[in-house]
């Protein structure tokens, strides 16, 4: 069986000049014989972080407050510049803590779209199809959805929908129902501070953000690249050629 764990970046209003201009959502995939080694290998590295740089283990990563503290009042006791290179030294690492899993991610540029457009809804969707479309593709294997506090209800009904019904296009007629079925249960939602899964899809789509939307300020310390350290982990096929692993539409 599979996990998959996710999080979202960005707010859900029609962009208006001075709220995000995108919404995000990145998943992580885990196989359930290799996530016991997975934790044993972010604790290694969260023991290094403390000893490095006094981050305790209980305290949580978050990306943005990494970057812009607002909340996380043991971040004060680090410099900022440190506290970047933390979330470098954490991207870094990823694709060695998670050797084996893959990674989704869905970005969508709200001016894309119609005004009038669910992004939530929309991300989702293309998040629940790509996930069990590569289940059915590990041996038809079933998995589960882990998520970072959303809105589950919503959540929870597009899940059942898709299970049932779930129009796909086809090269032999107009549209196929391609059920999710792969999918057990409804989604299930964790705090991010009480789980390391969590926080590392939380700077997945950080750092995505930041490779959209650079701001010149963090250029400088490279954190536009950061996604960059994804690359072995990213789900290719379940994207456009030339998205690189991001599916935008």
């Amino acid at each position: 069986m599979y996990l998959i764990y996710v999080d979202e970046s960005g707010d859900l209003g029609e962009y208006q000049g001075e709220n995000s201009q995108h919404f995000i959502l990145s998943g992580l995939i885990i196989h359930e014989e290799t996530w016991k080694d997975a934790l044993a290998r972010m604790k290694v590295f969260r023991q290094k972080i403390k000893s490095d740089f006094g981050l305790l283990l209980k305290t949580e990563l978050h990306a943005t407050e990494l970057i812009r503290i607002k909340k996380i009042k043991e971040y004060r006791k680090i410099k900022k510049m440190d506290r970047i290179k933390i979330l470098g030294l954490f991207m870094q690492n990823i694709p060695v803590i998670y050797s084996t899993s893959k990674v989704i991610n869905v970005c969508l540029n709200k001016s894309d779209f119609p005004m009038e457009t669910d992004y939530q809804i929309l991300a989702w969707k293309r998040m629940i199809q790509r996930y069990d479309n590569y289940l059915k593709k590990q041996d038809n294997s079933r998995g589960v959805i882990i998520s970072d506090e959303t809105d589950e209800p919503k959540v929870r009904g597009l899940i059942r929908k898709m299970r049932v019904y779930n129009p796909f296009p086809s090269n032999f007629k107009d549209i196929q129902n391609s059920p999710t079925d792969n999918i057990l249960e409804d989604v299930f939602t964790r705090t991010s501070e009480h789980s390391y899964f969590i926080q590392t899809v939380d700077s997945i789509a950080h750092c995505l953000y930041r490779k959209e939307y650079p701001k010149s300020s963090l250029q400088k310390h490279g954190v536009n690249r950061y996604f960059e350290y994804m690359k072995s982990l990213l789900l290719l096929e379940e994207s456009e050629p030339s998205q690189n692993g991001v599916v935008r539409k």
